[in-house]
């Protein structure tokens, strides 16, 4: 961070109540810690309240790492012990706010392009994509992980520095009007949605409550600033008229920007055509292809030429559990744990379905999480989709998982689908299958920890 202790008291959207000693002030803050445990000496220590910790509680941890300073709110400090009311303290009345507003304040420092991107599927990967492509012309900060929450969106911006360039900023949501907060805070330039899928449906009820959601970008960033649309979204499609200022991108239709899928090799990358440069992406399945056009959409904006971007997209590589690639014993792991929506999912089936392979193409699932009521029917037609994409064998892990497996067996027959509750049983059962020369996707939500059954996977067919 680039401020000093003094200007916390001049943020605008918080009031910051300085308790401690006045020569602190003038110092500068070295960073914002909210985790006791990685605070290092001279940050200073943010307390946020979770779902299940108080990070108040560890007050007394941070400043026994040499903390300079620590950000609590004021029902905590009216009771607080004698020990932290003598230390540097700042008082608020909400710690979450007072993170907010910060991170909004320190942003407005930075006269540099924003660029903010949701989206059902795809997001971080396209992020980093976007923030390859920017690099070939400068110094980018983004957000690191998927930390794209009303949380991590916040510390993602108090990474800023003089020496970047551009920032590439991920949105995440489940619920009405938590894109128009993030907005508020980074106030970008600039933003895409990559698509509009059946992610958080327990909370935005159907696809157009999802569209919806996601569309709180581009209402924040008109009319005067820049969409970038995907006219290969239905959803986004159809909005497409209420969109004053934007360029467009499509791999199927006329559009601004447009993009040639060309073919899959052997190991599942894709290649694609843009301005006549041909791609080859260093990731496996063709949903990456998309990703790429919007990242090459947005290096377009900036002046940057495709067969600049060329290199970066060429040699980009992913954090873990995305569509990895892997083998076992000779078997072939497509890993992609990180998450699992239908949209995702079918994807990752198509991915499959088209790499070659000498021996079965073998489905492993997990649930997919906060679905709401048409969760049962989801998982019904993605239990077909398995089917319909050829694969060999399905076995799946948990109660709405049991529904894809008992429709894939009805329209596979003689191909065998097999249900556990027992992760551990699960895992037993597919050592016991696969032989080398499969391929072997694994793939469900985040909560249900399908990088295990990866973890155990040592073939013994």
């Amino acid at each position: 961070m680039e401020l000093n202790f003094e200007q916390l008291l001049q943020i605008p959207g918080c009031r910051f109540e300085y308790h401690g000693h006045s020569d602190l002030l003038k110092k500068p803050v070295a960073n914002l810690s909210i985790d006791s445990r990685t605070l290092q000496p001279r940050d200073i220590y943010l307390a946020l309240k979770g779902e299940t910790h108080d990070g108040h509680a560890f007050v007394d941890a941070a400043f026994e790492r040499h903390a300079a300073a620590a950000i609590l709110d004021a029902d905590f400090f009216a009771s607080a012990a004698d020990s932290v009311k003598q230390r540097n303290v700042f008082v608020v009345k909400d710690t979450l706010l007072a993170l907010q507003e910060l991170s909004k304040f320190y942003r407005q420092r930075f006269q540099i392009p924003f660029i903010a991107l949701t989206g059902t599927n795809g997001k971080t990967t396209t992020k980093e994509m976007i923030a390859a492509v920017l690099g070939q012309s400068g110094s980018v900060c983004k957000t690191q992980g998927n930390f794209n929450n009303h949380i991590g969106l916040p510390l993602t911006l108090l990474e800023l520095q003089r020496k970047h360039d551009f920032a590439v900023i991920e949105m995440g949501t489940n619920h009405f009007g938590e894109i128009s907060r993030l907005c508020q805070i980074a106030e970008p330039d600039l933003g895409l949605i990559t698509n509009v899928g059946h992610g958080h449906t327990e909370y935005l009820l159907d696809l157009q409550g999802v569209a919806k959601a996601k569309m709180e970008l581009f209402d924040y960033l008109q009319p005067g600033k820049l969409v970038l649309l995907n006219l290969d979204d239905p959803e986004l499609a159809r909005r497409a008229d209420a969109v004053n200022r934007k360029v467009s991108y499509s791999l199927t239709m006329k559009a601004d920007i447009t993009g040639e899928r060309l073919s899959l090799d052997a190991a599942g990358h894709p290649g694609l055509r843009v301005d006549g440069i041909d791609i080859r992406l260093n990731l496996v399945g063709w949903h990456n292809v998309q990703n790429a056009v919007a990242a090459i959409a947005t290096g377009i904006q900036f002046g940057i030429a495709v067969s600049s971007m060329k290199e970066a997209l060429e040699n980009i590589e992913l954090p873990s559990k995305r569509m990895q690639i892997s083998k076992v014993a000779g078997v072939t792991i497509l890993n992609d744990c990180y998450n699992a929506n239908p949209e995702s999912t079918k994807a990752a089936l198509q991915t499959m379905a088209e790499i070659p392979v000498s021996g079965r193409k073998i489905v492993v699932l997990g649930d997919m999480l906060e679905l709401g009521p048409s969760g049962g029917e989801i998982h019904t037609e993605i239990g077909n989709a398995v089917a319909q994409h050829g694969a060999d064998a399905l076995l799946g892990f948990g109660p709405l998982t049991r529904l894809a497996v008992s429709a894939f067996a009805s329209r596979a027959k003689t191909r065998p689908g097999h249900n556990f509750d027992d992760k551990n049983k699960l895992v037993e059962a597919l050592n016991e299958l696969v032989e080398p020369g499969d391929i072997v996707l694994v793939k469900g939500s985040r909560g249900m920890k399908m990088e295990e059954i990866i973890d155990g996977l040592r073939p013994t067919g």
